[in-house]
């Protein structure tokens, strides 16, 4: 996430507060359907601070938020989406490769918890499936590593689109070298 777009978010969660909670709840359920839609981050955040705007001018002339916005929420999200770039199929994809990386490095390194903390508590010479443990600890932390590298830095639009095949290839061929070196 960029800086500017995290600060537009901490900006956006302050002012919230000052809205009462019948504008809140408006609020809230207007961001949750822009958050399901193809709209940028960014934009999201730029929406949701004119729309707080629209609702703290509402608040102090004594409105309520159906009269703000004139119709029902979900035709005004609706309404706004027509008028706004949406993200691309790549876009898209690349967000998606780097949300199950992030999920599935998680969830490797859930399944392998236990058994490490095993390894290394028992007082026994090494066995193959530690062996086999252990490599896939190399393994797992080398995908991490490069995931966070490629992923977390920047926005996934920002990164071209043969840098995650480039990075699983080296990730395949960093597994194969660590799979014949530790044999």
């Amino acid at each position: 996430m960029h800086k500017e777009t995290k600060a537009l978010l901490q900006e956006n969660n302050q002012r919230e507060t000052l809205l009462s909670p019948n504008f809140q709840s408006v609020l809230t359920d207007m961001v949750v359907y822009l958050r399901a839609s193809r709209l940028p981050f960014s934009l999201q955040e730029q929406v949701r601070r004119d729309i707080t705007d629209m609702f703290l001018a509402g608040q102090e002339k004594g409105a309520s938020p159906a009269e703000i916005i004139g119709m029902d929420f979900q035709e005004y999200c609706d309404r706004l989406l027509q008028e706004l770039p949406q993200n691309n199929r790549r876009t898209q994809t690349l967000c998606t490769i780097r949300d199950m990386s992030l999920v599935l490095c998680v969830g490797m390194a859930v399944l392998f918890l236990p058994e490490l903390i095993g390894v290394l508590l028992s007082h026994t010479p090494f066995t193959e499936k530690q062996n086999a443990l252990i490599k896939n600890m190399h393994f797992l932390w080398l995908f991490v590593g490069f995931i966070l590298l490629f992923f977390l830095k920047k926005p996934a639009w920002e990164i071209p689109f043969f840098i995650p095949l480039l990075v699983c290839a080296v990730l395949l061929l960093c597994y194969g070298l660590l799979n014949h070196f530790l044999d």
